[in-house]
């Protein structure tokens, strides 16, 4: 099968200017797909924009077109992917919510007579006046365009419903890919990392909820401290609040990716705070339980849903219901934990079993019925690792 996945940002900063590097969960997950579909055998073709010159070239079996982007709008790149779509592609797959992207790209695969699939990976919420003023905008015009793929892949039909840009789309057109987990990389067994500790890892912006958490933790007063792995544009702003606080906050930046496994190993609880529907799955609560440790999260649609499989649920936003949940679960022995905890998210979030549900989606758009079994493996040249993601019960 020859697929093109369409990025807005390159999944492999390495190959850009850091200054232009944007690598979310969003890219994380497209990086993976093209990686893992190229070594079950098919051709694959990664269209992105990059801060750098055009660059083409194979990275991990993947043909990747790098196209220089004109400039960012609204923290949206401006630049034209669907002019590089190859003709000769059986199917295209582009993440939905791009405004200079999505669209141009699903009217250019019709053209091309390309069955296209699209990726709802999050509904815009931004905080800011100017952010919701555009995201009204794109949903007033954006999802216009988004019958015109096959089918549209949802991370979960809780989330999905949730949804408003995605109403064009009828539901019996969805289809269930979640976000999936490196289960050897992610696994209970292996170093941790020393000492006790509750753990955060997310890019340090709004809808990430860090300030929700500080405040929780201030009014629960734990005998641990919080480890923030990540980094962003509020550092500076919550550093003096959890200062001001007086909570033992620990900002660790960026966390190189080979050392997030033990990170999360050595953690008493992963937290999730989020405020808002721009947090739409939680990558980081998948990582943490593959890796044995029980987590806390908002009851947000999407990660809710993620979160019970071996945590709590707080009502989002709330420093009071957030402090609860953390009391419970560093306290008491409500959570399952290590391997038990593990073998939950192996058999449905692996890589490989994502995948598996990609394909079949990926056989349904292109008229084909169930897939075929899987290719051997090609021999490829060394895999290029996927980048980590900067991040950078009951509610009560």
């Amino acid at each position: 099968m020859r697929v093109t996945l369409v990025s807005p940002f390159d999944p492999l900063p390495e190959h850009e200017p850091s200054a232009g590097a944007h690598v979310g969960g969003v890219e994380r997950v497209l990086a993976h797909f093209a990686l893992d579909l190229a070594r079950r055998g098919h051709d694959v073709t990664l269209v992105c924009s990059t801060a750098g010159a055009r660059d083409d070239r194979f990275d991990g079996g993947v043909r990747v077109l790098r196209e220089p982007r004109r400039g960012m709008l609204l923290r949206a790149p401006y630049v034209d992917l669907a002019a590089r779509i190859p003709p000769e592609s059986d199917l295209v797959h582009v993440p939905a919510t791009y405004p200079f992207t999505t669209p141009p790209v699903l009217r250019r695969a019709r053209a091309l007579g390309i069955p296209a699939v699209l990726d709802f990976h999050f509904e815009p919420d931004p905080g800011d006046p100017l952010g919701r003023l555009a995201a009204r905008a794109y949903r007033s015009l954006g999802p216009r365009a988004y019958p015109l793929a096959e089918l549209a892949l949802v991370r979960s039909y809780e989330y999905g419903r949730s949804a408003p840009s995605l109403s064009c789309v009828p539901e019996s057109r969805w289809r269930v890919v979640p976000n999936g987990v490196d289960t050897r990389r992610f696994s209970p067994q292996g170093p941790r990392r020393e000492g006790d500790y509750v753990l955060c890892v997310g890019r340090l912006v709004r809808y990430k909820g860090v300030e929700v958490l500080l405040r929780a933790l201030s009014l629960l007063r734990p005998d641990v401290p919080l480890l923030l792995a990540g980094d962003g544009p509020q550092r500076a702003h919550l550093q003096s609040l959890a200062r001001r606080l007086g909570v033992d906050a620990r900002f660790l930046g960026r966390v190189p990716d080979a050392e997030l496994p033990s990170l999360y190993r050595g953690a008493r609880v992963t937290v999730l705070p989020s405020v808002n529907r721009q947090e739409a799955f939680g990558i980081s609560l998948l990582e943490s339980m593959a890796c044995g440790t029980p987590v806390v999260a908002s009851g947000l649609p999407g990660v809710a849903e993620i979160a019970r499989i071996g945590g709590l649920v707080a009502r989002p936003g709330d420093p009071e219901s957030l402090s609860t949940q953390l009391l419970r679960a560093l306290h008491f022995d409500l959570l399952p934990r290590g391997q038990a905890l593990a073998e939950r998210v192996q058999a449905r979030y692996s890589w490989s079993a994502v995948t598996d549900r990609l394909l079949s989606a990926y056989h349904e758009a292109l008229g084909l019925g169930a897939p075929a079994p899987d290719a051997p493996p090609r021999t490829l040249a060394p895999e290029v690792a996927t980048p980590a993601d900067p991040r950078g019960h009951a509610v009560l």
